[in-house]
């Protein structure tokens, strides 16, 4: 037994050593080495055999008897499929099964329901399945080898992540997925979104909404004294108390940072203080901005509030509507026409994409026969929503559209009306400015603020925190107006209006906010942090026949400071052909460039729905299988 256990020995160094990955081996003790990849592989070893967490990002190890992973994304579990393909035992979170087990009824259903999607969940799915050999949840142990394992669930980054715990070679290990990155960091705060039951509040706007469990997590990790963190992703961590304690500083600090300005304090009032409470203690700790100052009752009699679109009615008694998302607004307005008290409508602008603000746009036309007008950066996502992977999305394209260009000016009877660009609620976002001949002004920002703040409760609408853009470039438009409009937000019967020093305040919070996600992720920049779809293929969704030739796009944003190289790799079904196999772009900082892939179907394609993965590598990042893109097959 002793000869057969050093000669195993010598062959674990053999192959580490022959095949090391993007950060070698690295030997923690006796029995425990890790691989630094794209993922960290957990090799422990005992008489020859091999227990892996994660997974085998560099090929290391040709069999394993078992393979614990800590949640479903398929980002890490990749790592670990191989192994459990060639007969490893897989270990997976028990309230996570169905996303390993059941990937086609995902993808299935997510055809359809990524349109008028308000739950917000990674689409991070594995796109084949593959099978489990035990679910655990906390308390559960694992025996291996005279090895027990503990299981300890630790929701946060995912719903239903567990970590495992294990005593070796006189250290307490404890592998905790995602649930940090390194020293006081984790990936992103996108992944948090989530329904925060407590408070009453659903997915959409549950900005970090897992926040609260991801620090109760990392408590009950401290409650077990590891003596080493060995995450899913980054570096081993050999302080663990000092890392965990230095996240929970750091998420506190974010997520107070985002309360403080928030529109949602408008909207939900006091569940907003459960918000506070689950994530810092206590309400007490925010430092809430006091409302507008400037508050009207209702809007001037020219304006009237249907449901959450305006109808403006001029002296003559025609109409110009602001937004359709529902039956109920153009049957209202065909009330008021039969009323008399509207002679016709004379156009509807679109402030931004969402479906509750578009989705009867094609059904008013019809009645009204008017045009429709947008700002020009939502033309493509109107007329394509199917294209985008974004919240809220409508299935109801709009054909004919007229763009404006930025501060495109329009007289409509006795009003101006300015377009602008206005990034706020969501990158794809409007905004009007109506000037009424004797002096009033009312500026339609669609959803973009309340009284309370700002309306970015959705990590996936896309927010971005770079000088010139997102809500900097909204409330630079403010700062610039003179004090004599007022602001409308159509989910908002009251008319208001920041004064200049809460419009700066607002500013300043921001600053402070990319201040605080600078240090609290691992990227160069902090807005890969909070863009999710930095990088995203373009379509996402589209239909081919069997024996078409498609085309994708990934699209990349270059949130970093200098120019990077992203190169992407894309995973195509089995049969389907990809040409080239690989490419590459150069990006600018703070642009966004495309690379453009040919996919062949095969045609004796048997499947309806396929899925396309994409690796994506820029700076010291192999993220696999990161994004993706839907192809249904019609006949």
């Amino acid at each position: 037994m002793l000869r057969k256990g050093i000669a195993a020995g010598l062959i674990l160094i053999f192959v580490f050593t022959g095949t090391s990955g993007a950060g070698g081996v690295r030997k923690l003790s006796d029995h425990v080495s890790v691989c630094r990849g794209s993922v960290n592989g957990v090799f422990i070893e005992r008489e020859g055999r091999f227990l892996v967490i994660y997974g085998d990002p560099e090929k290391n190890v040709e069999k394993a008897d078992k393979v614990l992973f800590t949640h479903s994304r398929r980002d890490v579990v990749w790592a670990g499929r191989s192994l459990v393909e060639d007969g490893a035992e897989s270990i997976v979170p028990k309230n996570e099964v169905e996303s390993f087990t059941k990937v086609n009824e995902f993808w299935s259903a997510f055809l359809q329901g990524r349109f008028h999607d308000y739950k917000q969940q990674s689409t991070k799915i594995l796109t084949e399945p593959l099978s489990v050999g035990r679910a655990v949840s906390g308390g559960d142990k694992i025996e291996w080898k005279g090895i027990s394992v503990q299981v300890a669930d630790t929701p946060g980054y995912t719903r239903g992540a567990v970590s495992y715990l294990l005593e070796i070679d006189g250290r307490k290990h404890a592998f905790v997925g995602d649930l940090i990155y390194g020293d006081g960091q984790i990936m992103d705060l996108y992944s948090l979104q989530d329904a925060v039951a407590e408070a009453n509040i659903r997915g959409y706007h549950g900005y970090a909404g897992r926040i609260g469990d991801l620090i109760s997590s990392l408590r009950e990790i401290l409650s077990h004294k590891p003596d080493v963190l060995i995450p899913a992703r980054g570096p081993v961590i050999e302080r663990p108390e000092a890392a965990v304690k230095l996240l929970i500083q750091r998420l506190q600090a974010a997520y107070s940072n985002y309360l403080s300005i928030n529109a949602g304090h408008w909207y939900f009032k006091e569940r907003y203080d459960t918000l506070a409470a689950r994530a810092l203690g206590t309400a007490d700790s925010v430092e809430w901005m006091p409302y507008a100052t400037v508050v009207h009752k209702s809007p001037p009699d020219w304006v009237i509030p249907i449901r959450n679109s305006r109808l403006l009615v001029s002296r003559d008694g025609s109409g110009f509507l602001i937004d359709c998302g529902s039956q109920a607004i153009i049957d209202e307005i065909v009330k008021l026409a039969k009323a008399g008290r509207l002679s016709g409508l004379d156009g509807v602008y679109i402030t931004h994409y969402h479906d509750d603000h578009t989705d009867k746009i094609g059904e008013l036309v019809r009645e009204f026969d008017c045009p429709v007008y947008s700002c020009r950066e939502l033309t493509d996502i109107l007329k394509h929503p199917g294209a985008y992977r974004l919240p809220c999305l409508t299935a109801n394209p709009i054909a004919r559209l007229s763009p404006l260009g930025e501060g495109h000016k329009m007289r409509w009877k006795e009003f101006d009306l300015t377009s602008y660009y206005f990034p706020g609620q969501t990158l794809y976002h409007g905004a009007l400015l109506v000037a009424r001949d004797d002096g009033q002004k009312i500026f339609f920002v669609g959803d973009s603020f309340t009284p309370s703040g700002m309306d970015d409760y959705c990590l996936q609408n896309r927010n971005l925190l770079h000088e010139g853009m997102g809500y900097f470039h909204c409330l630079d438009i403010l700062a610039k107006m003179p004090q004599d409009y007022l602001l409308v937000n159509q989910h908002v019967v009251e008319p208001f209006r920041f004064d200049k020093p809460q419009i700066e305040h607002m500013a300043n919070v921001l600053v402070k906010r990319k201040e605080i996600m600078a240090d609290l992720f691992p990227w160069n920049e902090p807005n890969y942090g909070i863009d999710e779809r930095w990088a995203g293929v373009y379509p996402y969704g589209q239909e081919a026949s069997p024996g078409q030739t498609i085309e994708i796009t990934i699209k990349i944003v270059n949130h970093s400071g200098s120019r990077e190289v992203f190169t992407v790799t894309p995973h195509v079904p089995e049969g389907f052909v990809l040409e080239p196999a690989k490419k590459s772009a150069s990006i600018e900082p703070r642009k966004q460039a495309g690379v453009s892939f040919e996919v062949s179907v095969p045609g004796n394609v048997s499947k309806n729905l396929h899925v396309i993965t994409c690796d994506v590598e820029f700076d010291e990042w192999r993220l696999r299988h990161w994004c993706e893109s839907i192809i249904d097959i019609c006949p």
